[in-house]
């Protein structure tokens, strides 16, 4: 079986090459890129990398007529997650003329890791999705653990293992300061998204539900499995944050399912598009409320309770499979 990758990109130069080399090394048959007003030299840097396809993210009157990808047609030109969805499927549309049997959807800032007991091997992993039409990847976040990466994803080799956690000593939380407010925010460790992300059936005739879920056009019942994990690289450094919050800036405060957006993604966007915060003070910022230095870090391997405690569930993962394919280019 064949499996393809599809990401939406915005300003990625950074990270775009490692990702699709690393997936390329992985087994990936096809990348397929959308820019998404891109600015950077992201596409120049990948065009001598062995099939990956590269697109303009699809006008939405490709699919107007397609009614069942209203939501998305009707909200693409003011939501990136709309356009990200138009996107998705209309990789999925070129898969199935290539003979490709499931397509992985995800984002510039994030890896596919088939296992963690370091099985790479992609035929083996799609042997256990035979009837599947859905394989939900379970996301671990980076730590990032310097104020500048090179290459984060051929350095970084620590990740929060997962989001929450059953055991109330074993929890984990940071202060957050709020300059409009002068309040300070406590907020679990955990930056990013917890939904993760998806290994689609090309064959299984779904579409988006959102850039996290899928489902069928003929609303079916579909059967959805949990493999694998997803690596996620979210404001792994300075850089990445104010690009980050640069790339939003026009972004609406709701999501596609009319959600809110929280309130740390808030003020981050907020501060980093503000005139009244120069680098200097963003840097400083960056580096007393999101940086995981030493004191920090040691909070990952402790409990609340003085440490007395063990941990029951381990709040770190140690992966080094990407840094190892990597360092062969």
């Amino acid at each position: 079986m064949r499996i393809g990758l599809v990401l939406t990109v915005k300003n990625e130069e950074r990270l775009l090459r490692s990702n699709l080399m690393y997936h390329k090394a992985l087994g990936i048959a096809s990348v397929f890129v959308y820019f998404d007003n891109s600015t950077d030299g992201g596409r120049n840097s990948i065009e001598n990398i062995e099939d990956v396809h590269c697109f303009n993210s699809v006008d939405a009157d490709v699919y107007r007529d397609q009614l069942f990808l209203e939501k998305f047609t009707r909200q693409a030109s003011t939501m990136h997650t709309a356009r990200q969805c138009l996107n998705t499927f209309d990789a999925l549309q070129r898969c199935k003329k290539a003979g490709i049997d499931w397509l992985l959807s995800m984002d510039a800032d994030e890896l596919f890791l088939p296992s963690i007991n370091g099985e790479l091997d992609l035929n083996k992993f799609l042997e256990k999705c035979k009837g599947v039409d859905v394989v939900r990847l379970s996301t671990m976040e980076v730590l990032g653990r310097q104020f500048e990466y090179n290459d984060v994803m051929a350095e970084e080799t620590l990740f929060k293992s997962q989001s929450r956690f059953k055991h109330w000593n074993d929890r984990i939380y940071f202060d957050f300061y709020n300059p409009y407010t002068s309040e300070t925010i406590t907020h679990t460790a955990w930056l990013g998204h917890t939904m993760g992300k998806c290994a689609i059936n090309v064959n299984s005739e779904l579409m988006p539900k959102n850039v996290h879920r899928f489902k069928a056009i003929d609303n079916r019942d579909i059967k959805v499995v949990s493999m694998g994990y997803l690596l996620h690289y979210v404001l792994y450094d300075f850089k990445d944050f104010k690009k980050k919050f640069q790339n939003i800036k026009h972004r609406p405060d709701v999501f596609l399912n009319g959600k809110s957006l929280p309130k740390l993604p808030k003020i981050w966007r907020d501060m980093v598009n503000d005139p009244q915060f120069d680098d200097l003070y963003l840097k400083d910022y960056y580096k007393k409320n999101i940086f995981i230095d030493a004191t920090k870090l040691k909070q990952f391997y402790s409990t609340r309770f003085l440490n007395i405690l063990k941990r029951k569930e381990k709040a770190v993962v140690k992966i080094t499979y990407v840094k190892e394919l990597l360092s062969k280019f």
